[in-house]
């Protein structure tokens, strides 16, 4: 027998989570499920900001373990693509940082998709309603970081900020590229994100904040949540999905809508094992066709990454000295258990760089070759062309430096990207991996930005005029700065930052590609909508965790309207 819900949410990850948390807690109080074919996550490396790029690493219990298949201009390399397994999703695995993009990114979302409120003052007050947002930390280095200049969220339960102390290196490397010519912005979650800036992070003084720990804590009694419940197949009434199977045999019905909170690979994936799809794919593995729509599984896209290390003096950081001492790291583990203090709440808590228009992208001929509206919003005076970071992770992990040395790894990041990817079935069998293709850099626009890129974050910071001289050997990089040599090295060492989205992408009614609506109703199909990354219309300039949270904000925005929630009696009388 189907158990009976309101709402059934397929997916407790960063979107899932906070909108099971808004539908829940609303007057009216509706009957939710949230279903999570994962676990709730236990065990290490999960909350100290030490432990930030570990969970990806050290928990595959916690992955999902896609790969993607082979790419064609990585030197056919595939890349594992890593997503949250466990309720929380992604947002146990990421690296933490929380920056919103450019308001641009929103004001095109809102062009594209014919919907004012997902244009900028729309969305910033949605974020707003999301974020507790901690200010303290940046008065200690005020002339880096003031995000409270600006009207934040602090009255939301995802805790959002910056460190309250900065590691050492911090403040004279940010210096020294400031000095060499780039602008400050003290706040990259204004709207506008073009400058250098400590970026603000889900982590507070008790640790990383998954949207699990920020939404699911407490769940009220109208909140149901099963775990280990992996959703493969939907339950029609005509053109209406009516409840959800999972592949233990549960059944859970919907009396108001099926909601699926999946992401950009599993969302796309379990449309099209229901009928929602290509109708060509899908008859050619003997899917009975439910809506023919062509968008599902298409315009996949993503940022693009490329690690880049040195090894430097002692003088530059402390961090291998710390990483490379069993003594130090048990000592700062115990600290971190026992009340959260210690080296742990430090190494590895600040990750700052910039989002940074490219000089001279007019004469470019990739550039001018786009589509006239691309080449417009590109050169939008607050939107990036690519993004650097600095004070990263040493790369490749495990490297053997001298002792008394240190790392510094920056990385440089491709915004805008025009390559589109795709996720398709491999079989009918719900337990098959999708097929992955990325796609990366094989658009040229792409190719010649992250090359541009990559030259531009070596220039600015290994060898910048202050920095180099702590510099003593390169442990991954370019071996010059010639087309050539940036070339091969983006081949061989570019990379996913798992920011994948648009596989089931918003737009207006007969879009081409279009497969929701702006409500998030998929096209052609009842009591079914889709509240995940996959949805976006645009690759946002910033590292996608906000949009997410956005994204799952903006559903329950929409719910609570269409179905009077925000009144009790009101209702409870619809439902």
């Amino acid at each position: 027998m189907a158990k009976t819900f309101d709402f059934v949410i397929v997916g407790g990850g960063t979107a899932g989570c906070l909108l099971a948390h808004r539908l829940s807690h609303s007057p009216a109080k509706p009957s939710v499920l949230v279903l999570e074919a994962g676990s709730n996550p236990e065990g290490e490396y999960l909350r100290a900001p030490f432990h930030r790029y570990l969970p990806a690493a050290l928990r595959p219990d916690l992955d999902h373990g896609y790969v993607s298949e082979p790419e064609a201009a990585l030197d056919g390399r595939r890349i594992p693509y890593t997503r949250g397994k466990g309720l929380g999703g992604s947002s146990i695995m990421n690296f933490g940082v929380y920056l919103y993009g450019s308001g641009e990114d929103y004001n095109r979302w809102g062009e594209l998709v014919g919907d004012e409120s997902w244009r900028w003052d729309s969305v910033k007050e949605s974020f707003r309603a999301i974020e507790n947002y901690e200010f303290d930390g940046a008065a200690q280095y005020a002339h880096l970081a003031d995000p409270s200049a600006n009207n934040h969220g602090t009255s939301g339960v995802l805790k959002v900020g910056l460190p309250p102390l900065l590691e050492k290196g911090v403040v004279p490397q940010m210096e020294a590229v400031l000095a060499a010519g780039d602008k400050v912005c003290l706040d990259p979650n204004s709207g506008n994100p073009v400058g250098v800036s400590i970026f603000p992070s889900s982590y507070s003084n008790e640790g990383r904040s998954t949207s699990a720990i920020a939404h699911l804590l407490n769940p009220p009694e109208n909140l149901e949540i099963w775990t280990n419940a992996k959703v493969q197949r939907l339950i029609w009434e005509g053109t209406r999905v009516v409840g959800v199977v999972t592949s233990d045999g549960r059944e859970a019905a919907a009396t108001k809508e099926v909601i699926l909170c999946g992401g950009a690979i599993d969302t796309p994936k379990l449309l099209l094992l229901n009928g929602i799809g290509p109708k060509a794919e899908l008859e050619t593995l003997g899917i009975e066709v439910k809506q023919h729509l062509p968008g599902v599984g298409k315009h996949l896209q993503d940022h693009v990454l490329a690690f880049m290390s040195v090894e430097v003096d002692g003088s530059s950081n402390d961090r291998y000295t710390f990483e490379s001492n069993e003594n130090l790291v048990a000592e700062a583990d115990k600290a971190w258990k026992q009340d959260q203090s210690g080296a742990f709440a430090l190494q590895q808590s600040v990750l700052w760089g910039g989002f940074l228009k490219l000089t001279g992208l007019d004469n470019l001929p990739e550039y001018r070759d786009l589509p006239p509206d691309r080449k417009e919003f590109i050169a939008r005076d607050a939107v990036p062309t690519y993004e650097f970071i600095n004070n990263s992770l040493l790369w490749p992990p495990g490297t053997q430096l001298t002792p008394g040395n240190s790392y510094m790894t920056c990385i440089a990041f491709l915004m805008n990207p025009q390559s589109e990817g795709s996720v398709t079935l491999k079989s009918t069998d719900a337990d098959d991996n999708p097929k992955i293709m990325l796609n990366y850099l094989t658009h040229p626009y792409d190719a010649r930005i992250m090359r541009e890129a990559i030259r531009s974050t070596w220039t600015k910071i290994i060898e910048n005029p202050t920095l180099k001289n702590s510099v003593r050997k390169t442990l991954c990089g370019p071996a010059s700065l010639s087309d050539d040599d940036v070339d091969a090295f983006m081949r061989a060492n570019s990379g996913t930052v798992w920011h994948a989205n648009g596989t089931v992408k918003m737009g207006k009614a007969g879009d081409e590609g279009a497969c929701v609506d702006s409500a998030f109703k998929v096209f052609g199909v009842q009591g079914l909508r889709v509240a995940d990354l996959s949805v976006c219309p645009l690759t946002t300039n910033n590292h996608s965790q906000a949009t997410a949270y956005l994204v799952g904000q903006k559903a329950a925005e929409k719910l609570l309207v269409e179905y009077g929630l925000r009144n009790g009696d009101e209702g409870r009388s619809k439902l």
